[in-house]
Parts: structure tokens; C-alpha cells; sequence
């Protein structure tokens, strides 16, 4: 903008404009994060409606720089801006020490300098264009090219369109191609032509540009200055959520830096200049520490993204663990009628030292309480049982209701999701209650019963028994409990009716089971504590639906062939447990030494030394 004006204003010397614009001859040309917006405020003509501060936010890099900032540094940045304490701003956003480099020209977009000169007249350099890391316009998703290398008059302006710095444009055919070029290949050109190549992978263009929307958002709009600590508690309670800290906030240093680099890939994060070396003090590690030290905006970006929180709620929620989510939760009684309905608010977490995660008890007005091991990590581990504590008077009802109508055990079972054993449990514990209860019932009671029963019967013939029982609830129930023979005989005759196979939608049932398979399967192999083996047995136990993978499971390919392609044979179940046992060693500090890791992994005897060979080849003779 203060180019632009030098370029209107027809001065020739540079410290003209300077003297116009701030009332002395003193001042830098700084491209960033200029100074001595005051003085500028100052000799601004009457009437304007410019602040200081809302030209900082407009037409600096500060909001970008400042984002991370806690609130006090923040504020003495912009006074510094405002004042004439330039020479500090660098010093308190962390610019001189970050690793991070920012190349010292200017960036432009050719179809952005073509469509300036159309729309306003003129082109203007854009910040967007300016900040390390965005390589390409995020409006023509094309590479930017870097200026000619700015002038050794330190005090001058130099506009977008000033002719030093570009080609005659007739030289191109009055297109702005070749405008700007500058004297040399630079690191900068390099990693334009490097990313250039990498977002060829569709995934990683994907990644990309939502980081450099999060730099536009960052640029552009307003979010508070929070204190250092809250965004360090933001990465340890989600990486909690995803199985990489434990429930002490302990974060998992060596799988965290692993997952971490998979999901950019090395080379785009040596692009992004944001490598993370093997070394205890990389920035990765000590970006969720507590710290007193800044980090730049772009490794936060980065981190933030990988780990799927959005710049609103970084910025606006507060860093609370929660492991199952937030009120309310699901009942997941299905006897009740809200079955699998947010009605839960009773929940309760403790912390088992055991297996190192949060377990969450969750009570529900109809007496029904479950219990599972957390994090929630997958959507639908909202219906995931891990124990029944209590099954409630609801459940109880549910199961005297369904006793009556003559049903087997096992579809009880079914019905009630639970084991056949809870139901005869249950069911006996009611026979017994009732035989203590019902006494020797008079005769003539029994007998007006009886007619009320025949007459419900006669009114409504075309009725089913389960239909009349709907229709007098407290009479059936007397006759069920004091005079079930003759009930039985006076109602009318239930049909049964054997369910065919083919009424069952198997490929429906194939893909609800296969999602239930998966989330299992991949939450074993993610959980904290000693690896279980993956077998179809423990699925189906862990899922409920183990009578349904062992019968019929040549009915659900899908689920089949991804049971058989998970499944862990001994010595695959043993080879994991062993990787586990180096990745835990490694992350508390200790040598890897054999005996060591075997202990960690519980495996003895032969088995661990043949496992030794094997390991040892692969590791190139790591262990001692």
C-alpha cells in the first residue's frame, strides 16, 4: 500500500516518501512486520478512519505471526508495531530463533498479478503470498514465483508493478509471463519445484490446501490470544483420544513421531522445513510439553491437522479430557423403550492402573448400568458394551413378559443381548420369587379370574394370546403366576412360525457385522497394555455376535475374508507381542537388550529364541 503511494505520489527520492508518510527520514522499509504505525496514523490526512492497530491486522503479517502468542507478548508486539521498537518485533514473535526461515523476496501469483491489473489497475503484493510454507496460490492453485531480489536502498518502497523489477511486459506479448524474474535458482525455487511434484498425490494435495485455508483463516480472521499451555493441552488430551498418551497425559513419544511423519510423509515435511529427527528435544516432542517457549505457526498448523481439530476449537474450547464424549449418552438396555437414545446422565470415570485407560460407568433412569474401557476413539464406540453392572427393573419386566410367551432361552438371550445363562439366571431367581410370594389363592378368586379371562377371549376372537395380552396386562399376569396350566389351555393356540434364512438380509447383516469386526479389530491393535491375540473367537466375543460368526459366518464373504486376512496365526501373535515389547522399551529410555524385551513380551523357552533369529536379522544385530 505504502508502495502503491510512492508510485502516486511521483517523489523520486525514497526518503521523500518516507518523510511524507512518517514525519522523518529514519525509517526502515520492512516487508512483514513493520513499524511506527503511530507516526504513519499521525500524517494521515484529516477525517480518515484508519487505527493503528487496523492497519496491523490488515496489511501486516501479525495476525499470522501473533496467533500462538499468549496474550501479553501478543499486546507488546503490536505496541512495538505501533511505536518504534521495530528492531524487537522479530525477537518476541520467535522469528530470529525459529528454524524456520523465511526467504527475504517478495512473492507474487502471475494469474493473481494479470487479474490485479485488470480488476484495480494495478497489481499489489498479496500477504497471503508472503507467509513460509505456501507455495502455491490458493486462488489459482498454481506455484508462486519469487521477485527479483529487492534494492540495497533500505528506506525504499517498492510496489508490485514498479518496473526495476519485472520485464518490459511487451517483451511477453503483453502477458505478465516472465514478470519478476530473479537472479538465481534459490532454496525457495527448490522447494516450489519439489512440491510441485509431491501434491501430485491426490491425498497429500488435500492435506495441503487445508493447511493453507487454516493460513488464510489465520490471516484473516480474529481469534483470542490464549496462554501457551492451552494449546499444548488441546495435543495431549486428543492424542489421549487416539491411543498415543496415557490417561496421565504421558504421550507415546516414538509411535506419536512415527504416525506423525507417515501421515505428511518425510519429504513434504522437509518441504514445510518441519522435519522431526529422531533426537528427545525434536520440536514434535517438545510441542506437548509443558514449555515456555513459541514454536511456529505452520508446526502448529501441522500438528493441529494430523490430529483433526479444527482452528475454532482449537482456539475457542477448552482443553477438557473427555473419553466418552459429553452429555448425555446412549442407553443401551434393550429392553427399554429409549433404547439407544441420548438419556444417559449419570456417568461416572475412574482410572484403571491396570490397563492404563479411563473406564466410564454409565447409569440410566431404568436401572440398566454398563461399563467400558476408554478412550472412545470411532463413532461407533457409543454402543460398545465392555460389562452389564446391572440389567434394572425394566430389563427384569422385559424378560418376565417375554418368559410368558414360551419363548426358548436361547431367543431370549438373543433378544435381551445377553448370555443364556444371565437368562435362566434371572428366570429362575423370578419362579423362586413368585413361588415365595403367591400363596394358596381362594377359590372363588381363581374362578372369577378365569371367566374374566374366557370373556376377554369370547370379545376378541380373531386375537392373538400375546394381542389379549396387551389388552388386560394385570389379568394374564394373575393367571400366568397362579394358574398357568389352565391359562395355557384357554388361550388361544400360538402358531409357530419358523423364520426362514432367507428372510434375513445377509448382505445388510454382512456389512453391520464387518463395520463391528473392524472397529474391534483395529481398537485391539491399538489399545494400551499388553497385545491380545486376533482371532475370531475373541471378536465375536468381544462384538456379541460370536454364535453368529460361528454359524454363519460362509453367509457374510465380506466379513469372512477380513476375519481371514486379520487373523494371527501363534507365531504372528508372537512376533507382534515382541514389536510391542522394542516399542515400549524404546519409548521408556532403556537399551534393548533380548532378555529384556522377552520379559516384556512374555514369551519363554524356545519360541523366544527362535523369534531371536528372526527379530535380530531384521534389526541389524540390535540387541545385545
Amino acid at each position: 500500500m505504502l508502495a502503491r503511494f510512492h508510485t502516486a505520489s511521483g517523489n523520486i527520492s525514497p526518503k521523500a516518501t518516507v518523510m511524507d508518510l512518517y514525519g522523518t527520514t529514519t525509517v526502515t522499509a520492512v516487508i512483514d512486520l513493520p513499524a511506527h504505525f503511530d507516526a504513519l496514523i499521525g500524517h494521515l490526512p484529516l477525517r480518515h478512519s484508519y487505527t493503528a492497530d487496523a492497519l496491523i491486522k490488515a496489511y501486516t503479517l501479525y495476525p499470522f505471526y501473533s496467533a500462538f502468542l499468549p496474550p501479553k507478548r501478543a499486546n507488546l508486539v503490536i505496541e512495538s508495531m505501533r511505536g518504534d521498537l521495530g528492531h524487537s518485533v522479530h525477537n518476541r514473535l520467535g522469528i530470529m530463533a525459529s528454524s524456520i526461515s523465511m526467504d527475504k523476496t517478495l512473492k507474487y501469483c502471475r494469474k493473481c498479478f494479470d487479474d490485479d491489473k485488470t480488476r484495480w489497475g494495478e497489481a499489489y503484493w498479496h500477504r497471503m503470498h508472503q507467509i513460509p510454507g505456501v507455495f502455491i496460490c490458493p486462488t489459482h492453485k498454481t506455484p508462486l514465483c519469487r521477485s527479483r531480489s529487492l534494492p540495497m536502498n533500505r528506506h525504499e518502497f517498492v510496489s508490485a508493478a514498479h518496473e526495476k523489477y519485472h520485464q518490459d511486459v511487451q517483451e511477453n506479448n503483453g502477458n505478465s509471463e516472465g514478470v519478476f524474474t530473479h537472479d538465481a535458482p534459490s532454496a525457495w525455487d527448490d522447494a516450489v519445484s519439489k512440491i510441485t511434484v509431491l501434491l501430485q498425490d491426490e491425498e497429500l494435495s488435500t492435506k495441503y490446501r487445508m493447511l493453507v485455508d487454516n493460513v488464510d483463516k489465520l490471516l484473516n480472521s480474529s481469534h483470542p490470544n490464549r496462554p501457551m499451555e492451552w494449546f499444548a493441552n488441546h495435543y495431549v488430551e486428543r492424542l489421549k483420544e487416539i491411543g498415543l498418551a496415557n490417561v496421565h497425559g504421558h504421550v507415546r513419544q516414538v509411535e506419536f513421531r512415527r504416525v506423525f511423519v507417515n501421515y505428511y510423509g518425510e519429504p513434504f515435511l522437509e518441504v514445510m522445513q518441519s522435519s522431526v529427527s529422531e533426537r528427545d528435544d525434536n520440536w514434535l516432542n517438545a510441542i506437548v510439553r509443558k514449555h515456555r517457549k513459541t514454536f511456529h505457526p505452520i508446526r502448529h498448523l501441522l500438528l493441529m491437522q494430523f490430529l483433526g481439530i479444527s482452528l475454532d476449537d482449537l482456539f475457542m474450547k477448552e482443553p477438557v479430557n473427555q473419553p466418552f464424549g459429553s452429555s448425555p449418552w446412549l442407553c443401551l438396555n434393550p429392553a427399554a423403550d429409549h433404547y439407544l437414545q441420548p438419556v444417559v446422565e449419570d456417568m461416572s470415570i475412574r482410572y484403571d492402573s491396570k490397563v492404563k485407560s479411563p473406564i466410564g460407568t454409565f447409569a440410566c433412569s431404568c436401572g440398566f448400568v454398563y461399563a467400558r474401557k476408554g478412550p472412545d476413539t470411532h463413532a461407533d464406540d457409543k454402543y460398545r458394551i465392555g460389562r452389564i453392572k446391572a440389567l434394572g427393573a425394566v430389563w427384569e419386566h422385559k424378560l418376565s413378559e417375554l418368559l410368558q410367551d414360551n419363548l426358548s432361552l436361547r431367543e431370549i438371550a438373543r433378544r435381551l443381548q445377553v448370555d443364556v445363562n444371565t437368562v435362566r439366571k434371572y428366570a429362575d431367581l423370578a419362579q423362586k420369587t413368585r413361588q415365595a410370594i403367591s400363596p394358596n389363592v381362594p377359590d372363588d378368586l381363581r374362578e372369577r379370574q378365569r371367566q374374566a379371562w374366557l370373556e376377554l377371549v369370547n370379545q376378541n376372537e380373531k386375537k392373538s394370546r400375546t394381542e389379549l395380552r396387551q389388552m388386560n396386562k394385570a389379568l394374564y399376569t394373575w393367571l400366568y403366576r397362579n394358574d398357568k396350566s389352565w391359562l395355557m389351555e384357554h388361550s388361544p393356540k400360538q402358531t409357530r412360525v419358523i423364520t426362514a434364512n432367507s428372510r434375513v438380509n445377509w448382505g445388510q447383516r454382512d456389512e453391520e457385522i464387518l463395520a463391528l469386526v473392524q472397529t474391534e479389530v483395529t481398537r485391539i491393535l491399538t489399545s494400551d497394555g499388553k497385545p491380545e491375540r486376533i482371532s475370531i473367537s475373541r471378536i465375536g466375543k468381544r462384538i456379541g455376535c460370536l454364535s453368529l460368526l460361528e454359524k454363519h459366518l460362509g453367509k457374510m464373504p465380506q466379513t469372512r475374508l477380513y476375519l481371514e486376512s486379520v487373523k494371527e496365526s501363534v507365531e504372528d501373535f508372537q512376533m507382534r507381542r515382541i514389536k510391542w515389547a522394542i516399542q515400549e522399551i524404546e519409548s521408556e529410555g532403556l537399551d534393548l537388550q533380548w532378555w529384556r524385551i522377552v520379559r516384556k513380551a512374555g514369551i519363554r523357552g524356545e519360541v523366544a529364541e527362535n523369534l531371536r533369529v528372526y527379530f535380530d536379522s531384521e534389526m541389524n544385530g540390535r540387541f545385545e
